[in-house]
């Protein structure tokens, strides 16, 4: 049963980001309201990244067997099945209906899926925010899993409905359980040994295993073959002339970043939607105007202005920018840019 003390936050705080760590094996059990596995999660190697190993994902069970010693990390299903391998220099993920592992630097490790958490400590910078960051109410003591253990409630951030409640171990600062009354979800441990010594064999994979980087690249080309044959496919059977008209886009003033009162000038961002662009304005001069806008820049002046206007990742058409002058300065004749513009 748990008991209240008035046990300061920061106390718990200074323990759950720096610890001591010690060596954990156990169980994770990770569920939802109807009792089933949450978190299943997958990965994808397309892209320009090394993809990271996700520990835990894509195992369809409430419950995973796991052991971690530093960065040393071996995580099984229920039957004995391997699913991660980690000896702190390269993890091995292990694939339903593959015959080799996946294997990726230790760097790209992340804790994600089926209570897998647990298994990491959170830096500081997760505390930072309003994202189940404050407790409320006192924290109380309690036993878990016979252990010595603090339990507090934390707030939810404004854009969710049901606070957290955690269990943390005295000891370790390792979270013992997080779960969410109001959703139905746990993420708790069900066993837990902590300070073992392991054998190095237990995180180790000697068999021959897929590079995580060739399989990116092997995904990639996939993908561009695939966007190509459909493309062929679309310019056989429908049509190859190029698809370009003309489109009537709101460019109107979204913010205006910068202006002055006295002369008139400003700097504004232009559309909200598929087409952004940049507009601004200065008295006319002849020094030189650094704007380090992307894409083209159009200049040009009047009487009393100089004028710059771009529109991101796509051009601006000569009647375009005729028509969007007039609605600028009406009436107003547009001169030849000032030099050095």
């Amino acid at each position: 049963m748990a008991k209240v003390e008035s046990i300061p936050w920061v106390q718990v705080l200074v323990q759950m980001v720096h610890g001591p760590d010690f060596s954990i094996r156990g169980i994770v059990r990770s569920v939802d309201q109807d009792n089933r596995p949450r978190n299943k999660v997958g990965w994808t190697t397309i892209g320009n990244q090394v993809p990271p190993t996700l520990a835990g994902g894509g195992v369809d069970a409430t419950e995973i067997r796991v052991w971690r010693d530093g960065m040393r990390v071996r995580i099984e299903e229920p039957d004995g099945t391997v699913v991660l391998l980690c000896d702190g220099t390269t993890c091995w993920r292990f694939r339903p209906n593959r015959d080799l592992p996946l294997a990726a630097p230790v760097e790209t490790l992340q804790f994600r899926g089926n209570g897998t958490d647990l298994l990491a400590r959170r830096p500081a910078a997760h505390w930072v925010g309003d994202d189940f960051t404050h407790p409320v109410g006192q924290i109380a003591t309690t036993l878990f899993l016979d252990r010595p253990a603090w339990t507090f409630e934390l707030a939810p951030p404004p854009h969710k409905s049901h606070p957290m409640q955690m269990v943390v171990d005295q000891a370790t600062g390792l979270v013992l359980q997080q779960r969410s009354d109001g959703a139905g979800l746990v993420e708790e441990w069900v066993e837990l040994t902590v300070g073992e010594v392991f054998d190095d064999a237990l995180f180790v994979w000697n068999g021959a295993a897929d590079s995580a980087e060739d399989e990116r690249r092997r995904q990639l080309a996939e993908h561009h073959d695939r966007r190509a044959q459909r493309l062929d496919w679309f310019r056989t059977h429908v049509t190859a002339e190029p698809l370009q008209v003309a489109v009537v886009a709101d460019v109107n003033v979204d913010y205006v970043h910068t202006f002055d009162e006295h002369t008139g000038a400003f700097e504004a961002s232009l559309g909200r939607q598929m087409i952004t662009g940049s507009l601004a304005r200065r008295p006319r001069s002849s020094q030189p105007w650094e704007l380090r806008w992307a894409g083209p820049v159009h200049r040009w002046s009047t009487a009393d202005f100089d004028w710059a206007v771009a529109l991101h990742d796509t051009e601006l058409p000569v009647e375009s920018l005729a028509t969007l002058q007039t609605r600028l300065h009406p009436g107003v004749p547009v001169l030849d840019p000032s030099d050095g513009i």
